[in-house]
């Protein structure tokens, strides 16, 4: 799974507990970081922040979009702000699911369900993704 999350502390706590459920994750700070990552090796999933600097979650998701390798990749939408037409923006622009902040650990496990049918969070089979990772 593919973490993107402009905050050190909270790109830190989500991705504990998506380990502690058994999940391979990898980060990036900003849109063009998830963009870079996601093209170089396809995650099974991305959480993916809507506002950061630079290349905000919702261009980065359009951008993702365009690539036809990443077209079965579901994005949840993650962010701390509820305001008019957010939600809205996040499914126009690719997102299959929105979060808010603070995550619900069970809302969050849901939505990765719904994404994901059948992903055994005990036993994640992405454990070489991305490839030559150490």
């Amino acid at each position: 799974m593919l973490v993107v999350e402009d905050s050190e502390d909270a790109r830190r706590v989500l991705c504990l507990e998506l380990q502690h459920k058994g999940c391979r994750v990898v980060t990036a700070a900003d849109g063009g970081e998830a963009v870079e990552t996601a093209l170089s090796a396809p995650p099974d999933l991305i959480l993916m922040d809507l506002n950061m600097p630079g290349l905000d979650g919702l261009a980065a998701t359009e951008r993702l979009r365009e690539h036809g390798e990443l077209d079965a990749v579901p994005i949840i939408a993650v962010t701390a702000f509820d305001t008019y037409g957010i939600r809205e923006a996040a499914l126009e622009a690719g997102c299959q699911d929105y979060l808010l902040k603070p995550l619900d650990p069970g809302a969050l496990e849901r939505a990765i369900r719904v994404a994901l049918p059948g992903f055994d969070f005990a036993r994640d089979e992405s454990a070489d993704w991305p490839p030559d990772a150490e």
